[in-house]
């Protein structure tokens, strides 16, 4: 990915960037809560309507212990999903929470913190011995430099139907991970559109059979960036493109300095 940024690109580069990042930190901290033998939920804002301080696609890991990876917001709904996340591993079946904070009861969730709007998170029970687990499909994606498309379906007309939550991959090599239990051969196909168009999207999937939406996401690889030189002068910018997520290639002809 070029290092060039038109003005109106700028956000949508930087959130695609941080998307990543969160994405490498979830998968990290998950490994280290398999190995400690903890429980954990994977929270996904699937849906905004109105403001909010993450977009779809923001994600945080929840350990059983309290711990949390990633965010769904500034800070205002962190809290709440904490303690909907533990009931979720208790009864293993995702759950689908709204927050809407332009509402007088829940505005207590968004003074201050970006948040007016309509916000809707589906947690995931993450279970260690599903090879496809919502985790293992964030790991395919971190797999490899390539673009891929990540389906997540859900109910938002009935809460109380099931929330098939990440259930498709489609990755730029052809391969596919499908775990998707209905609508397979549509949601394939709208998969393979959102890569060609490169534009994420929502769809709405309405029969007598059920009432669901797809969340149809464009993932993108990391910026890669090489820098020329090992001297002192490049510490910090090498870890100023940690902090963004970019990919570092440090070259330098000078063993020591290497």
């Amino acid at each position: 990915m070029r290092l060039t940024i038109l003005a109106g690109k700028a956000i949508v580069l930087i959130i695609v960037i941080l998307s990543m990042k969160e994405i490498r930190d979830i998968i990290k901290a998950y490994d280290g809560a398999q190995k400690a033998g903890k429980q954990t939920a994977l929270a996904t804002v699937v849906h905004v309507e109105g403001s909010s301080y993450r977009r779809p696609g923001a994600r945080m890991l929840i350990e059983e212990d309290g711990q949390l990876t990633g965010a769904i917001s500034g800070g205002c709904l962190e809290g709440d999903a904490l303690r909907k996340a533990l009931l979720v591993m208790t009864e293993k079946k995702s759950k689908m929470v709204t927050y809407d904070t332009m509402d007088d009861d829940d505005a207590k969730f968004g003074v201050g913190l970006g948040c007016n709007g309509i916000i809707q998170v589906l947690i995931e029970p993450i279970d260690d011995a599903d090879p496809n687990n919502p985790i293992q499909f964030l790991k395919e994606i971190n797999e490899k430099r390539q673009q891929s498309v990540l389906v997540t379906l859900f109910s938002l007309q009935d809460k109380k139907d099931p929330q098939h939550g990440t259930c498709l991959l489609l990755k730029e090599d052809k391969s596919v991970i499908d775990n998707t239990p209905v609508l397979k051969d549509v949601l394939m196909h709208d998969a393979e559109e959102a890569m060609i168009n490169q534009v994420s999207s929502f769809k709405n999937y309405v029969s007598n059979d059920h009432n669901l939406t797809a969340f149809i996401e464009i993932m993108k690889p990391p910026v890669s960036v090489i820098i020329i030189g090992a001297g002192n002068d490049v510490m910090p910018l090498v870890d100023m493109a940690e902090i963004l997520g970019w990919e570092t290639t440090v070259v330098d002809g000078r063993s020591n300095y290497a």
